[in-house]
């Protein structure tokens, strides 16, 4: 078993139980302007705002997506974590490895959960949207990581819930955990995440222990 000292970990369905927050503020806001959408089409168009937006014909695209984003905001104070995601952290943290937290989130999103979990002495960096130009599945998030920690390659590993998660490890050359709760059959179709080729897949956190020693 490879030896990984630097972990990267995406945010959004990974560590904190947002996806169902994004998809009951997008149906709401969508309802708002009498859109009427099946919760599989919001579903599969999650990832990408902007272009679900345009899908559906919306005529303001950015101040709906805007909208979305602060009725998340709004429901954000009561998101969890994933079942043991923070006992995880804080072992890898006592064990001496390096943890960033790479999110295509912007900022302000993110930092009050932390915050509230105590998550920012647990992250040696955090990596956002407003940090890159190109955020994820491109490299860039995880290239700044590793070179804010001048991290081997071989030593790294992301951790992420999605194709882009993955798509960018395998971009950058470094080794990834799929993190796939029974929860999301519901968001995602594991087969089709099964195609990037993760180099492991992991349906309980804890089992990210046994992974990265």
């Amino acid at each position: 078993m490879r030896s990984y000292q630097y972990i990267l970990l995406d945010w959004d369905g990974n560590l904190a139980q947002t996806l169902h927050i994004w998809l009951k503020a997008t149906i709401d806001i969508l309802n708002k302007y009498d859109h009427k959408h099946t919760e599989a089409e919001v579903i599969d168009g999650l990832p990408d705002l902007q272009t679900l937006m345009k899908h559906f014909g919306i005529v303001d695209i950015q101040g709906t997506v805007d909208e979305i984003t602060r009725e998340v905001q709004n429901l954000l104070p009561n998101v969890e974590l994933y079942p043991d995601a923070l006992y995880v952290l804080e072992i890898l943290k006592s064990r001496g490895k390096r943890l960033a937290l790479v999110t295509s989130s912007n900022r302000h999103l993110v930092v009050d959960s932390l915050a509230r979990y105590n998550l920012m002495k647990i992250f040696d960096v955090i990596v956002a949207r407003e940090d890159v130009t190109h955020a994820k599945p491109h490299p860039e998030p995880l290239e700044i990581a590793i070179n804010k920690f001048k991290a081997v390659k071989s030593e790294t590993i992301m951790i992420g819930d999605t194709e882009k998660d993955i798509g960018a490890a395998n971009s950058i050359g470094i080794d990834s955990i799929l993190f796939f709760p029974p929860e999301h059959k519901r968001f995602y179709d594991i087969d089709k995440l099964k195609e990037y080729k993760p180099t492991y897949i992991v349906s309980d956190f804890r089992h990210i222990l046994e992974i990265v020693n």
